[in-house]
């Protein structure tokens, strides 16, 4: 018989009404730490792409079609590799898919630095998203199924700023190791950094926890409880006072459910996916649109190739501090809000950027894109992890991010590099600012609010 079906339960409370009760502890936020600090590591790999182009264009003679291949290459990969790594993270848990994934993408992304061609790096691009898709959606997946219902949210926000910061790092980097286009040394050398994340792995494996919630949700219910017992004696130690008594109207355990790979495109979770979809899509296009070619885009602007990097790298650095209101007002307005006001507010911002001229209104109005456009993008997160139950959570969120960043991360890149060279700057925010608002209109129309619900409440059809 199998074993993750055969553990008897220890006892009748689902391990959501005991880690509902449960306060914020020293040892949740350092496991928070390390789950977000997965997206760090993966956010420098992904900002590499806009750094080296650059570089890349000069030294390969890139053509505007080869300029597209190039930029999409890591993000075909994950839009690959996400979805089945959800499926993979359902069914053998979270930290192994997780593990294994960070492994993967630190070696690939390593191996690029050594690259023998320019055929040799698309190669190996794509095989480090297709690594790093396994990684993406499992941090807020995690802290969706580890945090009370009045700050998940706030703390998926908090975290999401480490991406900014990966993100604002390799620019950074770029304007110290790729002086100039003629350059052929610095672009390997930000690629071999990217084999840092490996030391992450073994951090994960050592000390991070399986989630209780998906353990419950496949019959282990003795792993489950071992983990809930040292979280729940944490939080006593924390507080130095017993825990609140569990709730009179919690529930006995339901035995695991075999989930069918077709729930999350039928009833009743048809409608919330494709709600899903075009929100992810419409406000990561936002994303891509700064993080892929900003660089190549103030460079068409008329700025050196240094002030580029620096405008790219102020410009990502704002949407920290964007990520930081969001998870702010995240808990206090509610996810429907935030997600429909600041993606139409970043839309409006587009759309004025395409047609700025001057420095200093360039780098207001892409400061305003940022703050707002990338800043929403944890609530966007939160969202969709709480908007499916734990046995199909991993399934339904990957399949969301997948199709989402098909439109903003591959269909969208490739058509960028065409628009910009037979119609300008212009056409790309246009672009940009009418698909944000539409995934803005889409949320407002169907969007359900979950602000303040448990995990398995949020997760109910409505």
């Amino acid at each position: 018989m199998r074993q993750d079906v055969t553990e008897a339960a220890p006892g009748p409370v689902t391990a959501a009404a005991r880690l509902d009760r449960l306060p914020t502890t020293p040892w949740l936020v350092a496991m928070l730490a390390l789950l977000f600090l997965s997206w760090f590591v993966e956010s420098y790999d992904i900002g590499l792409t806009g750094a080296v182009l650059p570089s890349l264009t000069h030294q390969y003679h890139l053509s505007t079609g080869m300029k597209s291949v190039v930029s999409i290459a890591a993000n075909a990969g994950i839009v690959i590799g996400i979805v089945p790594a959800g499926r993979l993270a359902d069914r053998f848990g979270r930290k192994p898919v997780l593990i294994a994934g960070t492994l993967a993408y630190s070696v690939l992304t390593f191996m690029t630095g050594l690259a023998p061609s320019l055929a040799a790096v698309v190669t190996l691009r794509v095989l480090a998203g297709l690594a790093m898709g396994a990684v993406f959606p499992l941090p807020y997946i995690y802290a969706s199924e580890l945090c009370a219902p009045s700050r998940r949210a706030r703390l998926t926000g908090l975290a999401d700023s480490f991406l900014s910061v990966g993100y604002f790092v390799s620019p950074l980097l770029a304007m110290a190791l790729i002086p100039t286009v003629e350059d052929t040394t610095g672009w390997r050398v930000m690629f071999l950094l990217g084999g840092i994340p490996a030391l992450f792995a073994l951090l994960a494996w050592r000390f991070l926890p399986e989630s209780p919630r998906w353990s419950e949700s496949r019959g282990r219910w003795a792993q489950a409880d071992t983990v809930l017992r040292g979280m729940e004696q944490r939080a006593e130690r924390h507080t130095g006072r017993p825990l609140p008594p569990l709730p009179a109207t919690s529930l006995p355990r339901s035995q695991p459910v075999a989930a069918s790979a077709r729930a999350v495109f039928q009833p009743p979770f048809r409608r919330r996916s494709v709600m899903l979809w075009a929100t992810f899509g419409g406000t990561f296009f936002i994303f891509y649109s700064i993080q892929t070619f900003m660089p190549t885009v103030v460079s068409k602007m008329g700025f050196t190739l240094t002030s580029s990097f620096a405008f790219t790298a102020v410009i990502v650095a704002v949407s920290i501090p964007g990520k930081l209101f969001e998870s702010w007002v995240v808990e206090r307005w509610g996810r429907k809000p935030v997600i429909v006001g600041f993606t139409a507010l970043a839309a409006v911002a587009s759309v004025a950027f395409g047609f700025a001229r001057g420095a200093a209104l360039v780098l207001i109005l892409g400061c305003v894109m940022s703050f707002l456009g990338i800043g929403v993008d944890p609530a966007v997160k939160a969202y969709t992890a709480e908007s499916y139950p734990t046995e199909i959570r991993g399934w339904g969120t990957s399949t969301t991010e997948g199709f989402g960043r098909l439109i903003s991360g591959v269909l969208g890149p490739a058509l960028i590099p065409v628009l910009l060279d037979h119609l300008g700057v212009s056409s790309v925010y246009m672009l940009v600012g009418v698909v944000a608002l539409a995934a803005s209109g889409v949320a407002l129309a169907m969007g359900h609010e979950t602000r303040g619900l448990s995990l398995e409440q949020s997760a109910q059809p409505v």
